[in-house]
């Protein structure tokens, strides 16, 4: 920009210089009259030939004629010479303006009538008029393009700054995963080393049980052979539970299933109660208010069908354990048979105990889900006011 401002004032001086020129041949010359000295700013604005133009051309006569075809000659010479330096890379001629003065001061210079000159330097002020507002449309084009350029230039620095600032947080955040996977791997490596020496501790115990246990069997072969027989019974005893307790698994799994096939039909219920809910809606709203109750009753029968069921199956799978545990011992041991006998009768306790717990926890279970259907109900009560209203 600074260069095409200095060009323009450098073609500005050198326009001012050429109509000082041309005034200062005016001023010297005797032909033209006072009345046209105000002919060539009249031409630079307008571009026509004024009455004074057409009447000084109309005196010269041949001689301005032939002045004027030496001139056009001269100047197509001197365009030929010149046409080699002054072509810009699209194949048209660059305007030189230095070049122009040089030509017009040659025309001043040479020989010809005045009205000849004042010809030749009006079609040359036109020109420079033309490429004067050739040069301002294009430095127009210019200011436009680089203000698009520096629009541009903005978006792509917000952007760029965006940028910097989403890498800066994923940055941190990547860190601070780091971190936290290095505290989670440090914990895990604890874990490990405490759950290995809690099983050194448990295999060492047992181990020593195991010696124990393996004295007294040879203490008591003998006692041990006597006790077969109640051992074989309480082998029946165990097999009578485990099979009631498939049996009691079954009528579990029965009634989940039923349970599951009342919710699937309470979902189809509430589902033809949304349907049906346009066209009769407070009886639709009294079929979804039971739908729900009855929903979150089957939901919360299965869940605690599910909870009693893992339960028994832990259960069996501990009795389970104790039965294996107990054959292994029975055939060798009367005071381990004791020592079973007595953690069995433990555990019938501790069954009937958690059973009371269970019915008590059932009863608060069942209290605290109709508070949670009357808080439902209620709750759906103010949505109706709210939505009628």
């Amino acid at each position: 920009m600074a260069e095409k401002e200095t060009n323009q004032g450098g073609e500005e001086g050198d326009r001012g210089e050429l109509v000082d020129s041309v005034g200062r041949s005016k001023s010297g010359s005797a032909s033209p009259t006072a009345e046209e000295k105000p002919r060539f700013p009249e031409l630079a604005v307008s571009g026509e030939t004024t009455a004074g133009e057409r009447g000084e051309t109309g005196v010269a006569g041949g001689e301005a004629a032939e002045g004027e075809e030496k001139a056009r000659d001269s100047e197509k010479k001197r365009r030929r010479k010149n046409d080699g330096g002054t072509s810009d890379s699209s194949g048209k001629k660059r305007f030189n303006l230095r070049e122009e003065m040089s030509e017009v001061k040659t025309v001043l210079e040479g020989e010809g009538e005045d009205g000849t000159k004042c010809n030749i330097l009006h079609r040359r002020y036109q020109s420079l008029v033309r490429e004067y507002k050739r040069l301002e449309r294009r430095l127009v084009e210019c200011q436009k393009k680089q203000l698009e350029v520096a629009q541009h230039r903005d978006i792509i620095q917000n952007e760029y700054a965006r940028a910097n600032l989403a890498r800066s947080k994923l940055e941190n955040l990547c860190r601070e995963l780091q971190k936290h996977s290095k505290q989670v791997a440090e914990e895990s490596r604890q874990r490990a080393r405490e759950e290995e020496e809690r099983r050194r501790e448990v295999s060492g115990k047992f181990q020593t049980t195991i010696n124990e246990i393996t004295m007294k069997m040879q203490e008591h072969h003998q006692r041990n052979q006597s006790l077969q027989h109640e051992n074989i019974e309480l082998a029946s005893k165990l097999k009578q539970l485990a099979e009631q307790y498939d049996s009691r698994e079954e009528q579990f799994e029965k009634i989940l299933h039923q349970r599951h096939l009342e919710v699937q039909l309470s979902e189809a219920k509430l589902a033809q109660h949304n349907v049906v809910a346009a066209e009769e809606k407070e009886l639709s709203l009294q079929e979804r208010h039971q739908l729900l109750r009855e929903s979150l009753e089957q939901q919360r029968r299965c869940e605690q069908l599910t909870r009693q069921e893992a339960e028994l199956r832990g259960q069996l799978a501990l009795y389970s354990e104790k039965f294996e545990e107990f054959q292994g011992t029975l055939t060798k041991s009367n005071e381990v048979f004791n020592t079973f006998k007595k953690e069995m009768d433990k555990m019938s306790k501790t069954i009937s105990v958690l059973e009371k717990e269970m019915a008590m926890w059932k009863t608060k279970y069942e209290k605290c889900n109709k508070a949670l259907i009357d808080t439902a109900e209620e709750v759906l009560y103010y949505y109706d006011i709210i939505t009628f209203t």
